[in-house]
């Protein structure tokens, strides 16, 4: 995990980032909008996600509204300045999907849900 902000994450929560350069994208706007509605399974599957653009960023579920001035995460994370870019990181840091096209709620879980961490937090829900 780079960036000082995403450690704190570091087995307690899985990140998503949708990066981006323009805020006026449309596969930036269109993944925001598949999110939306599925708050409850991000919080079952302990994920938060980040909106991240070159020179700040917010967590998505962040009501006050406020942006972190960085571009660190937007370097680290999106080197080749694709207009579009979302990541994964598991619970252990590790990156589990990168890709610049847009990810379904649906492919998201079913990703999450497959991994060996994931199945042992539903196998020992109550």
């Amino acid at each position: 995990l780079n960036g000082q902000n995403l450690k704190e994450h570091l087995w307690k929560n899985r990140v998503i980032l949708i990066i981006t350069t323009d805020s006026e994208s449309e596969n930036y706007a269109s993944q925001l909008e598949e999110f939306k509605m599925h708050n409850q399974e991000f919080e079952e599957r302990k994920l938060i996600a980040y909106k991240v653009l070159p020179n700040k960023y917010k967590l998505q579920s962040n009501t006050d509204n406020s942006w972190v001035k960085d571009s660190d995460l937007h370097a680290t994370y999106n080197p080749s300045n694709s207009d579009f870019r979302l990541i994964l990181i598991g619970l252990d840091g590790g990156i589990k999907i990168e890709q610049n096209v847009l990810l379904t709620a649906k492919e998201l879980f079913l990703t999450i849900d497959a991994m060996p961490m994931r199945r042992a937090e539903i196998k020992n829900e109550p």
